[in-house]
C-alpha cells in the first residue's frame, strides 16, 4: 500500500483543520474584502487538491498522464508559494496558523517525495489511467476531495465576488478563543 496515499489524507485533514479554523472561525476570510485574492488563491488550490486526491485515490496516471499529474502538482505548489507571500502581504499570521503552514508543507513535500517513485514507474507505462482500489485510503480520499472541491467552489465564489462597501461591512475582528 503506497506510504504516499497516507500522508495525502493527512494532507486533506490538516488542510481542512487550517481552513476551518484559522481562515473561517478566526480570520473570518470570505467576508474580508482585504482577502479577496487570497481567497482566489486558495479556492484554485483547493479544486486542484480535489483532482490530486480523488485522482491518486482510484487512478495510476501513465504515460503522459503522469505529466499532466506533475503539472497540477508544480501548479498547486507554485499557488502556495504564491499565497505564502499574500498572507504575509494582506494580514498578520497567528502563531497556530505559520506552524500549521510549516507542517502541512513539511507533510507536502514528504508525500511528493513518496510519490516520486511511484510517479517514475507510471512514466513508462503506456499513456492512460489504470483503476486502482487502495481500500478505505481510497474512500478517505475521495471523501476529502468532495468536501475540497466544495469549499474551493466557495471560496472561488468569495474571492470573484464584487468588492463589498466598507461601510456595509461588520467590523475586522479575529476571533478570540
Amino acid at each position: 500500500m503506497p506510504t504516499f496515499l497516507d500522508l495525502l489524507v493527512i494532507q486533506g485533514c490538516l488542510g481542512a483543520y487550517d481552513v476551518l479554523w484559522h481562515h473561517e472561525w478566526k480570520e473570518c476570510l470570505p467576508e474580508r474584502p482585504q482577502a479577496i485574492r487570497e481567497q482566489k488563491l486558495h479556492g484554485v488550490r483547493e479544486l486542484l487538491y480535489a483532482v490530486a486526491f480523488v485522482g491518486l485515490a482510484w487512478w495510476r496516471w501513465q504515460g503522459a498522464a503522469a505529466w499532466l499529474l506533475a503539472g497540477i502538482l508544480a501548479v498547486e505548489m507554485l499557488i502556495t508559494g504564491w499565497d505564502f507571500v499574500e498572507e504575509d502581504r494582506s494580514r498578520r499570521l497567528s502563531p497556530t496558523e505559520r506552524v500549521t503552514h510549516l507542517v502541512l508543507s513539511m507533510n507536502g513535500g514528504a508525500y511528493l517525495v513518496l510519490l516520486y517513485s511511484h510517479w517514475l514507474e507510471w512514466n513508462r507505462a503506456a499513456t492512460g489511467f489504470a483503476l486502482v482500489d487502495y481500500g478505505i485510503r481510497s474512500w478517505l480520499l475521495t471523501a476529502l476531495g468532495l468536501g475540497v472541491f466544495a469549499w474551493g467552489l466557495r471560496d472561488c465564489r468569495a474571492g470573484w465576488r464584487p468588492p463589498i462597501p466598507a461601510d456595509a461591512m461588520p467590523p475586522a475582528h479575529a476571533r478570540e478563543v
